[in-house]
């Protein structure tokens, strides 16, 4: 096995490879289809051509101190909940060009467990746990890049397919049953002699209803941000966080003014190297939630590790 230095450009193109990871927000359930925290270093670089498999694992904690809509029944304030998440990111970037940028073409796949303990408050008051495992809303995105010397952008969209496991009620539900679209907008600036560099996200999330509980969620805005310096060939290490906002109220028969928000802060790092001439990227990073309004507050831990074939 032999073991080299990257590129600097395959080094941040390859953390920017779409992944899932956990995350609780506003909306419905007080969950969002789209996942905080996926978004980090080298967030604006595109991989050059080729095809990627991302591996990703998180753990997410926390508990809601206001009532939330489960679908046709209401959860108490107070409610907790775990939730483990695995999925799997395959991008392909083709050789050819478009607008001067390069196009990359992916999908997730998540599988998850999860489990909640909650005072349900219909048909009866009742305290009730559930817990299961199921596949997750599946995640086709398009994305377009451009590198300009020492920067390096990207805008993408994403849709969210309603595949996972569901119930209405209170169930172990992996999945939303909820359609939505988002689109972004991603930077990555770094100085090469500092080492320094500068990550950033931008979105909008657009969020169809869902018509087995006739509510559709508002829809949202997100910021995910990376601060970091490489400290040793191949080694980022830095500060994460992430900004979230419900811009819109929810509608339908069981809706009310429930617009969430939420900011979050932590540490990351990520390791990048060639093994046996591809590369490989290894990541981890923790979140912290705080000024949270209407949604889960809780925080999360998340590990991925990409290759390229």
């Amino acid at each position: 096995m032999r073991i080299t230095k990257p590129s600097l450009r395959v080094v941040l193109a390859l953390l920017t490879i779409g992944t899932t990871p956990l995350g609780a927000h506003a909306a419905e359930y007080g969950f969002s289809s789209y996942a905080l925290g996926g978004s980090a270093f080298g967030a604006g670089a595109m991989p050059p051509p080729g095809t990627y498999v991302t591996a990703v694992s998180g753990f997410y904690s926390g508990r809601i101190d206001v009532d939330v809509n489960f679908g046709n029944v209401t959860v108490s304030a107070g409610a907790k909940v775990d939730f483990f998440n695995s999925a799997l990111n395959l991008l392909y970037v083709p050789q050819r060009t478009f607008l001067g940028g390069n196009l990359g073409l992916s999908v997730t796949i998540p599988v998850g467990h999860i489990d909640m303990e909650a005072t349900v408050t219909s048909p009866v008051l009742a305290s009730r746990s559930v817990d299961g495992w199921g596949l997750g809303d599946i995640v086709p995105k398009i994305q377009l890049g451009w590198h300009q010397g020492t920067f390096a952008h990207m805008v993408y969209l994403q849709a969210v397919a309603p595949t996972g496991r569901w119930d209405s009620g209170f169930a172990p539900n992996i999945g939303l049953h909820r359609p939505g679209v988002d689109v972004g907008w991603a930077f990555t600036l770094v100085d090469p002699q500092t080492k320094l560099q500068a990550n950033a996200t931008l979105g909008f999330t657009f969020n169809f209803e869902n018509t087995a509980t006739d509510y559709k969620s508002g829809n949202e805005f997100h910021l995910e941000w990376a601060l970091g310096i490489e400290c040793a060939p191949g080694f980022v290490l830095g500060l994460v966080g992430y900004d979230y906002r419900q811009i819109s109220d929810d509608t339908g028969s069981a809706a009310r003014p429930f617009r969430g928000s939420v900011d979050a802060i932590g540490a990351g790092l990520s390791y990048t190297t060639l093994v046996d001439g591809s590369p490989l990227v290894l990541s981890l990073r923790h979140y912290r939630e705080f000024n949270v309004e209407n949604r889960w507050d809780g925080s999360m831990t998340m590990a991925t590790g990409t290759l390229r074939f």
